[in-house]
């Protein structure tokens, strides 16, 4: 582990951008990565060996007597540190975990409330999260599992103790060259990117990537949050000077939420990624957009997650299926925090409190008082909760080394037509089977979703007819009813044949899937 100076530089002249110890290598390609967003004064504490693991069948056992105290607690901090973090790595890679993205770090304003964005200084640690030193031991402690590290940074504003001056997009970036040096992350995630003109987002960006790269960093990920696709060209520069890929959140979430719960149309989600538009030509690209699940960043008229209505008919089985979504489509996908133990904050939850939209998907992972379903005093890092397990199945098959790996990160997408009752082949409609194929030069990966909640759902679901001969066979990888014990080891031998029987030459295969269940074959 890499040593870094015990005291934060006074001045930023003083700053040393020199790195300590090793560099990390960027990966090849950003699309490779699964992202996990989390708040580290909400993850752990490294504490919860103290604790008892939330009890999912007795959801009352742990649930708080006085709902304002715990309503109260969501706008302080909570006690958890980069050493939780680091102690939770094994739970992280398990579920299938690439890159932890992390939410700032640095010294706040004030020192009692969770309010990320009110820095007072920049170049110094939040003393509630811990130093730079355990920083600098968790990335590396990532790097040694072959896992990056990215950072939020503030580019636009701080705590309401000082100003900007004409000069500060220079300095301000010779301050985060100074972070990459002393703690050697991967990327930045740019919050309010918006916010800042295209001219000096270019010039903060030039600053951050030429460093990066003098240091051997050469694909350092510079991704930023735009809220309008309209705006997505201003600062999504392929050729190397603007943000590298850009946080998908104006109108993907809440549509890939709709589809997956079929609630809506599934071409309006799969329309995203059309190539009859210069936006649908980047989604499918894969490169330049980081898709978006349940984190408090997105959807900002409607602060809720995924898992919103608890009492929803196989809601674990949902959740997995939206992140299957993500992890089966191009792009580089992310999840938040406690997705994987469906987490449910919502607005409702905190009812009139001021900072309601903000907080309340910000539950505390370890224990502490605002705990998420109202609770207080337990922890949710559960490896066999049946969404955790699902979505590990999932990441298993992406993070391949092989055809199969590859194809899904890196194949061109292809919304598949199917036909059920002997109904001509055609896009399906809201509530239907609805497929999707990811195909690199001779793989194709078929994934089929049942988006019907209550009903069974079968259709015959069109495969490409030059990889698929008549009667040969594809097999399952993955399906979401399967038992605990086949997601973890999943059978070999449950395949179906290919047809070709069809006037116009097509080959499908024949599909039968129960209620909100995801299926992937080869």
């Amino acid at each position: 582990m890499a040593k870094v100076e015990e005291f934060a530089p006074q001045e930023l002249s003083d700053t040393d951008l020199k790195p300590r110890g090793r560099v990390q290598l960027s990966p090849v390609s950003w699309r490779d990565q699964f992202l996990y967003h989390l708040l580290p004064d909400r993850f752990s504490d490294d504490n919860e060996s103290h604790r008892e693991l939330f009890d999912r069948t007795n959801p009352l056992r742990f649930q708080v007597k006085n709902k304002a105290d715990w309503i109260a607690a969501s706008t302080k901090f909570l006690g958890g540190t980069f050493r939780g973090i680091r102690s939770k790595l094994d739970y992280l890679q398990g579920l299938g975990v690439t890159t932890l993205w992390i939410n700032s770090p640095w010294r706040q304003l004030d020192l009692e409330t969770d309010n990320n964005d009110s820095i007072q200084n920049f170049l110094d640690i939040d003393p509630n999260l811990g130093t730079c030193q355990d920083l600098r031991d968790l990335i590396d402690a990532a790097h040694d599992r072959r896992m990056y590290v990215i950072l939020d940074v503030i580019s636009n504003h701080s705590g309401n103790d000082w100003f900007y001056r004409d000069e500060m997009i220079a300095n301000l970036a010779r301050v985060y060259q100074y972070w990459i040096a002393l703690v050697d992350c991967d990327g930045f995630c740019i919050k309010t990117t918006e916010r800042i003109p295209p001219q000096n987002a270019r010039k903060f960006c030039t600053a951050i990537r030429e460093y990066a790269q003098s240091i051997g960093k050469d694909n350092f990920l510079l991704t930023g949050k735009i809220n309008s696709d309209n705006m997505t060209d201003a600062y999504l520069d392929i050729f190397g000077c603007n943000l590298s890929a850009v946080l998908d959140i104006a109108s993907a979430p809440d549509t890939l939420t709709s589809m997956a719960k079929g609630l809506a149309d599934p071409c309006v989600f799969f329309d995203l990624y059309s190539e009859s538009h210069l936006a649908g030509q980047c989604r499918q690209d894969g490169l330049y957009h980081v898709s978006i699940l349940d984190d408090d960043i997105s959807s900002p008229n409607c602060k809720q997650r995924f898992a919103v209505h608890s009492d929803v008919p196989n809601l674990y089985e949902q959740i997995a299926n939206v992140v299957g979504v993500q992890l089966t489509m191009p792009g580089i996908p992310a999840i938040y925090y406690g997705t994987e133990q469906a987490f449910d904050g919502n607005v409702d939850n905190l009812e009139d409190t001021q900072f309601a939209a903000y907080k309340c998907s910000r539950e505390a992972m370890f224990g502490g008082d605002f705990g998420a379903f109202q609770t207080a005093g337990c922890h949710f890092f559960n490896p066999d909760h049946p969404t955790y397990l699902r979505i590990a199945a999932i990441a298993r098959l992406r993070n391949q080394h092989d055809k199969i790996g590859k194809a899904l990160r890196r194949g061109h997408h292809v919304l598949r037509e199917t036909s059920f009752c002997n109904y001509p082949f055609s896009i399906p409609q809201q509530g239907e089977l609805v497929a999707w194929s990811q195909i690199l030069f001779d793989t194709e990966v078929l994934m089929v979703l049942n988006t019907h909640a209550l009903e069974n759902r079968g259709a015959e679901v069109t495969v490409d007819a030059a990889m698929h001969p008549h009667d040969s066979t594809m097999t399952y990888l993955y399906k979401s009813d399967w038992s605990d014990k086949q997601l973890r080891y999943p059978p070999d031998r449950q395949t179906i044949t290919v047809q070709h029987y069809h006037d116009d030459g097509r080959a499908s295969v024949r599909i039968d899937l129960p209620p909100s269940c995801m299926a992937i074959l080869v």
